[in-house]
């Protein structure tokens, strides 16, 4: 029967180690061959070693071909992802967060989903927890939804720029509370190939492309803001 032992040893120095145990398809055929040829013509090799023998070359060729199979699988939908990816460049996409940015001088927009009508209420928190600004657009609609946030707190005062939280409080039909997904919106302004995945540059923050729930052609940005 032959081993990797077996193999492995053939053609090495005293003492060296072992270059590999694994026994390719190439080498096997061969090391095969070359025991049939040098048999004991008395003593030839038993039928059920011969068979044995042939059931682990043609197990190791199959497992081979499965592998090469799924390697260029996985190239193939690596290529596709990426060929996605920088295709998004410039185009306004969705990501799941409830973060909106506000720019000094700036209105803000906070997006979200419903999947049912709803009464709805907003709540935008600045860094430390804090409630500065309530939004009560009312009755809406399933579906995605923009609201308008002008910058400003209860009071009207213009708040300072910077990264604010909303949570959306909804409730449905029954006074039941409806689920709401919230996400942000902006155009992809790079793609960065890394060893964790796609990275897409969007506003600025850096998302993996596996989280992008919106795609939508940039010229069509303006009239989606008029909504």
């Amino acid at each position: 029967m032959l081993t990797t032992a077996a193999v492995s040893g053939l053609g090495a120095a005293p003492g060296a180690e072992p270059a590999s145990q694994t026994l390719g398809k190439d080498a096997f055929m061969q090391l095969l061959v070359t025991q049939l040829r040098h048999q004991n013509p008395l003593e030839p090799m038993d039928n059920k070693d011969f068979i044995a023998q042939l059931s682990q070359f043609t197990s190791l060729e199959e497992l081979s071909s499965i592998r090469e199979s799924f390697d260029a699988s996985l190239a193939t939908q690596r290529t596709m992802n990426q060929t996605m990816a920088v295709g998004l460049l410039g185009r306004e996409v969705g990501v799941p967060a409830n973060q909106v940015t506000l720019e000094s001088g700036l209105e803000a927009k906070v997006h979200y989903t419903l999947p049912e009508q709803a009464d709805v209420q907003i709540e935008i928190q600045n860094v430390l927890g804090t409630v500065v600004r309530t939004l009560t657009p009312g009755a809406q609609p399933s579906g995605d939804q923009g609201v308008v946030w002008d910058g400003n707190d209860d009071l009207g005062n213009p708040l300072p720029e910077g990264n604010y939280t909303y949570h959306v409080l909804a409730v449905g039909g029954g006074n039941r509370q409806v689920p709401v997904q919230p996400f942000f919106k902006g155009l992809v302004d790079s793609v960065r190939m890394t060893d964790a995945g796609i990275m897409l540059t969007v506003e600025g923050r850096e998302v993996p492309l596996s989280q992008i729930s919106v795609i939508q052609a940039a010229e069509a940005r303006d009239d989606d803001d008029e909504k």
